[in-house]
């Protein structure tokens, strides 16, 4: 009977777990729609940013770029701006970053890290490396916290610090896959054979252009790229849910039977003793 009662509970307790896996599924799956849709509006600034940053480096010369942005090839530390979750709960989101991160960083390197759950595992390996962090970020990268880490990125550029800034993020494939990532967002790649032609005239001059939009951005990649991220990580929180609740009710269902047939063999060994004790008299 005590082999009943224990069975009995851990029934009880997985079906209040798949309760609360299902009603966070539900959540995520609420959300992600949400995110998904704010990521297409997001895309679409993303592109044509781009675009247009394709257009004012194609129109800049090498030299006017250098002079404001000089080349920092010399240097060979790289700074990595790693977007993780403050929430757990979503499969292996955060450690498919930090695994990516462990085989990229270089001993002085410097990290950027925003997320609660990012900051914990890379702290215990990356301490020294972290120079700034942000946690509590809410439900998207918001703009302002790009901008800081904008101003302190090439900060740390201009004092010849880090030779380039990265962004590590997870790439939404669909709701099923995504996939962890680092872009180059700057320096970008110019060369004295680029196509280079003088017909846009900038005023004041390109090198007030260039100080005034490159923060921009890089603020703006850090804001669409983050954006992205987010979409994975509901993607892969509503993942592990179902997951979760799939795997709950497999297990009801194996503990179920094994309740009925624990208790029909105390119903049919009670019976045997019945009839045996019938004989007996």
């Amino acid at each position: 009977m005590s082999n009943l009662n224990a069975l009995k509970n851990r029934i009880a307790v997985v079906t209040n777990t798949k309760k609360i896996t299902n009603a966070m599924q539900l959540v995520a799956a609420s959300k992600l729609r949400r995110a998904r849709e704010q990521a297409e509006k997001v895309k679409s600034y993303q592109d044509i940013l781009e675009l247009t940053f394709h257009d004012l480096i194609t129109n800049i010369s090498p030299n006017d770029f250098k002079s404001v942005f000089p080349s920092n090839d010399e240097v060979e530390n790289s700074l990595y701006i790693v977007i993780t979750s403050d929430l757990g709960l979503c499969g292996s989101y955060n450690s498919n970053i930090v695994h990516l991160i462990e085989n990229k960083i270089k001993p002085n390197d410097k990290l950027i890290v925003l997320g609660t759950k990012g900051l914990g595992m890379l702290s215990e390996k990356f301490k020294n490396n972290i120079v700034d962090h942000y946690t509590n970020y809410g439900d998207t990268v918001p703009y302002k916290i790009g901008d800081k880490i904008t101003k302190l990125a090439l900060k740390l550029y201009h004092e010849k610090q880090i030779r380039n800034i990265n962004l590590v993020y997870t790439k939404f494939i669909n709701n099923i896959s995504q996939e962890a990532e680092v872009k180059k967002i700057f320096p970008f790649d110019i060369s004295n054979d680029s196509r280079y032609v003088s017909y846009v005239e900038f005023e004041p001059n390109p090198e007030t252009i260039l100080k005034n939009s490159i923060p921009l951005y890089i603020a703006s990649m850090i804001y669409t790229l983050g954006t992205a991220s987010k979409v994975s990580e509901l993607a892969a929180r509503r993942n592990a849910m179902e997951n979760a609740t799939d795997n709950a009710e497999d297990l009801i269902q194996a503990l179920s039977l094994e309740f009925n047939r624990s208790r029909q063999s105390i119903i049919t060994q009670e019976i045997n003793e019945i009839v045996s004790g019938a004989d007996a008299t």
